[in-house]
């Protein structure tokens, strides 16, 4: 007659189904128990599709830094203006037409420029410098001219833009052509709302200067 052992004894008296989580433990190794134990607890404790927390990121399409307050003296040239160009003795009367608007969070303006007649199409950056303590602007077109300009600000009621300009004489569609390296001079004065006016004046390398101005109104 056989005799039970202490261990089948001890197996008897064990609830269903240990034995068999006993055998699967033995053959799996603790290591990869635990893996599946962390995960099963951070699948627990983790919100169903949670999104990342973001309230530290800006905006996106805003600027995380406000424009400087020194842009807003340039104000007086936001929106769309006709301007009517007195040009120097011997020049042809023209017509300018501005488009201006805040740009890159209000850190600049942008003016989009036509000129008639010649089919001039332009854009002047206006900003701030906040290290020199200057506006600047930077000005192409599409004849291939080019020029950077600064101003210390308002002074007695003129806001003047001084720099360089290489000025094409003759645009070329070969991507060559000739040119001049004129100093440009821009004085503007509001007249009242809605009308400013700009004189300017551009110097040669032999000293001759030209003058004119434009008269624009926003529409």
């Amino acid at each position: 007659m056989r005799t039970e052992s202490s261990e089948e004894r001890n197996r008897n008296r064990e609830p269903r189904g240990t034995a068999r989580r006993r055998r699967w433990t033995r053959q799996v190794p603790a290591g990869v128990v635990g893996v599946a134990a962390v995960s099963l607890i951070a699948l627990t404790v983790s919100p169903v599709n949670a999104e990342p927390d973001t309230r530290a990121k800006p905006p996106r399409g805003r600027s995380p830094l406000p424009a400087p307050p020194q842009v807003r003296d340039l104000d007086f040239l936001l929106g769309s203006y006709t301007c009517d160009y007195t040009p120097p003795p011997g020049g042809k009367p023209a017509v300018l037409k501005l488009n201006t608007r805040r740009a890159m969070g209000g850190h600049y303006l942008y003016t989009d420029a036509t000129l008639e007649p010649g089919s001039v199409v332009g854009r002047s950056s206006f900003g701030w410098n906040p290290v020199d303590g200057k506006f600047i602007t930077q000005y192409h077109d599409n004849w291939g001219s080019s020029g950077n300009y600064t101003s210390s600000g308002w002074n007695d009621g003129h806001l003047i833009f001084k720099g360089p300009l290489t000025q094409v004489i003759t645009p070329n569609a070969s991507g060559q052509t000739t040119g001049v390296q004129l100093d440009l001079k821009d004085d503007y004065q509001v007249l009242g709302p809605g009308h400013f006016k700009d004189t300017t004046s551009f110097t040669f390398p032999d000293g001759s200067t030209l003058h004119g101005s434009y008269d624009c109104r926003r529409q």
